[in-house]
């Protein structure tokens, strides 16, 4: 189970480089994405995506609001669990900003909500075709309610600074009528992270990043299924928006538990990254890699856990071109394509029944129109 708070993570990192435009944006994009494997046992699994996000934002000096969602169009090929053609709008994000002193530091307090708009059903439909969600994540949601809150104030400390936060995601119902039959809530999170920031020079910047995320129980018809292992970051970023800029990391997972119980290994293995981008102007060349490491679990194990989700681990390697054309003074048109290269260890069966080694090809072509308003 992937831990979707991207709200949380983009309000903290807002704190830090207040890039929040300064009257409001409109975006309107087209995005297309295909994927291939070389596994032939029992099946082929592949497919496609197309969608068109929407995105609008508008700052009253400390007071932002946004709001965003996406079109979408999806086929997913798969032999064993049956192919699917789906169409649907996405679940909605709106949200709010307000940026303050408190203690005599500056801070920002911000609250958004999922708006249930999204098919439930999509996901849990198209995750036997795609490339697991541990390295390429799904870029439809349907997720139900769901509502998150965050605070966070800086600390000035010489030329640079600390920023920490804490927040809270409260999940919602989720049943996707499709593979489970009771209703699930999925289980809530708390956030912290403190970050650091050292201005260099020429608009060079060295922020140092540490976040812990702890998971609450997801309820099956009221009972406890499972619960996520807390979770540790840690990443070093140079950021550099004229020339190169990286950023290396990591994550740690304690042992899940199912039914209350702690597992006997963990089913989550430590997974290191790392992406450099290089700007020449309005063109960018990003570069990443990503490795996960197997999980505990002995690969004959009889619960199947290390085959399951990112069990046996794996290997992304990625490249992307991006350009930003000017078209006027208040509009830009951003486009971009990237390839990824995927080695999810175990994750097929052969036909003889052993585990197999599935790689996974992955493209994306996105442009985005943008309007200052």
């Amino acid at each position: 189970m992937e831990l979707k708070n991207l709200i949380l993570m983009m309000a903290f990192i807002g704190l830090v480089s207040r890039v929040w435009a300064t009257s409001g944006e409109l975006s309107i994009g087209a995005s297309y994405d295909g994927w291939s494997t070389n596994y032939v046992a029992p099946g082929q699994d592949y497919g496609y995506e197309a969608f068109v996000p929407v995105n609008l934002s508008y700052d009253f000096g400390d007071l932002s609001f946004y709001a965003q969602g996406q079109f979408g169009n999806g086929c997913y090929i798969n032999s064993t669990n049956g192919d699917y053609n789906l169409t649907n709008f996405s679940d909605t994000v709106v949200g709010g900003r307000y940026s303050f002193r408190s203690f005599g530091l500056k801070s920002i307090v911000e609250i958004s909500g999922n708006l249930p708009t999204g098919d439930t059903s999509w996901e849990t439909k198209a995750e036997y075709s795609e490339p697991p969600v541990n390295f390429i994540t799904d870029r439809f949601e349907g997720r139900g309610l769901g509502f998150s809150g965050f605070y966070g104030l800086s600390l000035p400390d010489g030329r640079g600074e600390y920023s920490l936060g804490a927040g809270y995601l409260y999940s919602g119902a989720f049943n996707p009528n499709f593979g489970i039959s009771s209703n699930t809530k999925l289980g809530d999170a708390v956030f912290g992270a403190i970050n650091r920031v050292t201005p260099i020079s020429n608009n060079e910047n060295e922020i140092m990043r540490f976040s812990v995320y702890e998971t609450f129980p997801t309820y099956e018809n009221g009972q406890n299924v499972y619960q996520l292992g807390t979770n540790f970051n840690l990443a070093y970023n140079w950021v550099n928006p004229k020339a190169l800029s990286f950023e290396v990391g990591g994550q740690v997972y304690l042992p899940s538990s199912y039914y209350g119980v702690t597992e006997s290994h963990n089913s989550n293995g430590p997974r290191v990254y790392g992406t450099a981008t290089y700007a020449f102007d309005d063109l960018t060349l990003t570069g990443r890699v990503k490795y996960i490491f197997q999980n505990d679990y002995p690969i004959n194990d009889a619960s199947g856990l290390q085959a399951s989700n990112d069990g046996g681990g794996g290997l992304q390697l990625g490249f992307e071109p991006a350009y930003r054309f000017h078209m006027t003074d208040s509009s830009f048109l951003k486009v971009s394509a990237s390839l990824d290269d995927l080695w999810a260890n175990n994750d097929g069966t052969s036909s003889t029944g052993s585990y197999t080694t599935v790689n996974f090809l992955f493209w994306a072509v996105n442009t985005e129109y943008t309007w200052k308003l």
